[in-house]
């Protein structure tokens, strides 16, 4: 009866909850050692049920990691698109989203798997860099660009490097994963540290 009582769910609910089954068993194993049938366990229903929505592990990791960056992106674009709006004060709210719904979240730990794992199922990776971190890339270039014509940048050339704006992101990732037990990273002061490396001080842009 209770098995009845969960198929009656509606497909978007039931769509959520192995979702959310998917990402413990990730985040717990790993995304090679995870199987369709210990998410199915995890969320309580028939393996069947699970492909009915997914036809692989690897389509519900990559809606996991596009369900985290998606509204991080959206923001940062909006963003973007007002040219009133500071280049730095736009780089400066991506760090801000990163920190809040990534590094102080377990969705960091999918990050994590992208990168210990990754080499290993080149289509997860290769949908990550199409749709996240080109897309990233692209509003990035955007903004360097203006803060450069704008003589905003320390080194005009960043401006064709959006790369570097990631890396604090990436390295408060690798850090909190591997060296946080032994030596604590403020994450907030190197993003503000990493902010005043690339602008110049705020009223000496040319």
């Amino acid at each position: 009866m209770a098995e009845k009582k969960r198929e009656r769910r509606d497909p978007q609910q039931r769509r959520t909850e192995i979702l959310a089954a998917a990402f413990a068993c990730f985040s717990e194993r790993g995304f090679a050692a995870t199987r369709m049938e210990d998410v199915a366990v995890r969320a309580g229903i028939a393996k069947g049920t699970v492909y009915l929505h997914f036809p692989d592990k690897e389509a519900l990791f990559t809606e996991l990691v596009s369900g985290i960056a998606s509204p991080i992106l959206g923001q940062i674009d909006g963003l973007a698109a007002n040219q009133a709006i500071p280049p730095r004060f736009a780089i400066s709210m991506f760090y801000t989203l990163f920190k809040r719904e990534v590094l102080e979240t377990e969705r960091r730990h999918l990050l994590r798997l992208i990168l210990a794992e990754g080499p290993m199922f080149p289509g997860v990776t290769e949908f990550y860099h199409r749709e996240i971190i080109s897309t990233g890339l692209g509003v990035l270039r955007i903004l360097l660009k203006r803060a450069a014509d704008r003589g905003e940048l320390h080194n005009p050339a960043l401006a064709e490097m959006p790369q570097i704006v990631m890396s604090p992101a990436l390295l408060s990732i690798i850090w909190t994963t591997l060296f946080e037990p032994y030596e604590h990273l403020d994450t907030q002061k190197l993003f503000d540290t990493f902010l005043d490396t690339l602008f110049v001080p705020e009223g000496s842009a040319s």
